[in-house]
């Protein structure tokens, strides 16, 4: 590499750098107002008022800018990439790192997730024993009961997903280092 091309690419790596940091905080904001919106959706259900209408149009519209910015981000820095000829060096040490690091957030997701349902199975029981000597005759709150009981049972669900893709990129990764056979 000559001097004027590592003069060239240092700038385009640090500007890189910026961009992919704003692009993950822009993910994460994305998240948050994903699930703003949802809510919004939620508790203004039915509503006609014009400011809840707005406010619901207004979030999609931001969700969709926020989308169109992030592939734009995206391209770019896939532009400059590919106009330096740099290919990152794909290492084993570098794709057990990757994956390592997915399966870490995969187990913290399986362990949030993991308590879930013993909170929604409670929330149920308080709401069908309303009075602590009989039972509740409430319809809505039968529903209600209902749902949640059937939501626990999909968060159990997600929990052993989660926690067989956390078990299997163990098994995966453990092969890749040599720290133990790999599994097909």
């Amino acid at each position: 590499m000559t001097g004027s091309e590592t003069a060239t690419e240092v700038p385009a790596a640090g500007a890189i750098w910026s961009v992919e940091q704003v692009t993950a905080e822009l993910r994460e904001t994305y998240l948050a107002v994903a699930a703003a919106a949802v809510l919004l959706q939620r508790t203004g259900a039915g509503c006609a008022h014009p400011a809840i209408r707005l406010a619901r149009r207004s979030g999609e519209d931001a969700l969709d800018l926020a989308g169109d910015a992030e592939r734009q981000l995206s391209d770019g820095i896939h532009l400059l990439r590919a106009d330096a000829g740099h290919q990152d060096r794909a290492t084993i040490g570098g794709l057990i790192e990757v994956l390592d690091t997915v399966r870490d957030q995969l187990a913290v997701a399986a362990t949030r997730v993991g308590q879930l349902p013993a909170r929604i199975r409670t929330a149920g029981r308080q709401l069908l024993d309303t009075d602590q000597h009989e039972p509740t005759t409430d319809p809505a709150a039968e529903t209600a009961a209902g749902q949640w009981h059937r939501a626990a049972d999909q968060l159990g669900l997600m929990t052993e997903s989660l926690s067989s893709a956390v078990a299997a990129l163990t098994s995966y990764t453990g092969g890749l280092s040599g720290a133990e056979a790999a599994t097909a």
